[in-house]
């Protein structure tokens, strides 16, 4: 079978687009896992962090499906959505679109002033929770914020909630990234506290409307970005204090840089955020494969189209993020 797709990225989370509602893949569930896992191989596939699929559904301009690279589905993707929402702004013409991801319906609309050069948009993000069980988390109290995990770290303080995707976030002075892969492998591999894993970050501030962020992401390991997780990072900042609810923040990450605005929602709980950033096309390609091959699927990927003046617009971006990279 052939297949078109597109080589995004926002932040440096790097997916596959596939377009179906031009090109439906008749998959079952187990057939759309393997091609996932297929795809994104950086050894054998073509590589990336996941798989965006772009589907039609009632009441909404798209739907979008994201899967992790280990065939693992997401509720949701802050950087994703905003690769997905952009070519659907492009397909219908208009400044703002509804996307329905597993937990709900999100809004996308294009930024026009975040860089020279640098397609951008912003999407809500949302709902934000504190209730332990919408991780879920095994816990006794009704929050986790600021709370010592020792099966974890000795030293971090963690702050558990879900945008919608589950996170701990941990603020330091300085970032560790052979801890933060300890600490999120440890999260991740059967943990009493995590039954279905949990994405891990760390965060340190940077001054009053600047965070850095760095995440081991669920399904995938550590990432360049993760942006329900620098979202998520961003409302534990708040909640800390270091931080103000409706500010837009500066977050830097190890592929960029993206704005993040946490919504405090008053004592309802209807917490969200928004969050604004790159929607970067990389090139666009075919590849061809045959399922019934457990071994290797993939028969030929072949380049189509390289957009060389994102891809530059998007480094000379990078470079102005300076040494908060």
């Amino acid at each position: 079978m052939e297949l078109p797709f597109i080589k995004c990225h926002g932040s440096g989370n790097d997916f596959l687009l596939i377009d179906e509602m031009e090109h439906p893949l008749v998959l079952d569930e187990a057939g759309r896992r393997a091609l996932v896992i297929a795809l994104c191989r950086r050894d054998t596939g073509i590589g990336a962090d996941g798989v965006l699929f772009h589907q039609s559904a009632p009441g909404v301009d798209a739907r979008m499906r994201i899967f992790n690279a280990d065939g693992s589905e997401a509720r949701m993707c802050g950087n994703g959505i905003r690769c997905l929402g952009r070519l659907t702004l492009e397909k219908t013409g208009r400044p703002e679109v509804a996307i329905a991801v597993m937990n709900g319906v999100l809004r996308v609309r294009q930024v026009t002033d975040f860089f020279p050069g640098v397609v951008a948009c912003e999407t809500e993000i949302g709902p934000i929770s504190l209730d332990p069980a919408t991780l879920p988390m095994v816990w006794s109290g009704d929050k986790v914020v600021g709370e010592g995990i020792p099966s974890l770290s000795a030293t971090w303080r963690f702050t558990a909630l879900s945008a919608p995707n589950p996170h701990l976030s941990a603020m330091v002075e300085e970032i560790d990234r052979e801890d933060l892969v300890r600490v999120g492998r440890l999260a991740n591999g059967d943990h009493p506290l995590f039954p279905d894993g949990v994405n891990v970050s760390l965060r340190r501030v940077l001054g009053a409307d600047a965070l850095f962020v760095a995440t081991y992401e669920r399904g995938v390991g550590w990432t360049h970005s993760c942006g329900t997780a620098m979202t998520a990072s961003t409302f534990a900042a708040c909640l800390d204090g270091a931080l103000s609810f409706g500010q837009p923040v500066r977050v830097f990450n190890a592929g960029g840089q993206v704005i993040c605005t946490a919504l405090w929602g008053g004592e309802t709980g209807a917490h969200s955020g928004l969050l604004a950033g790159n929607a970067t096309f990389e090139w666009d390609g075919v590849v061809q494969f045959d399922l019934s091959d457990g071994l290797n699927p993939l028969r030929r990927v072949q380049r189509i189209r390289d957009r060389d003046d994102e891809i530059r617009a998007y480094e000379r971006f990078k470079g102005a993020c300076g040494e908060n990279q």
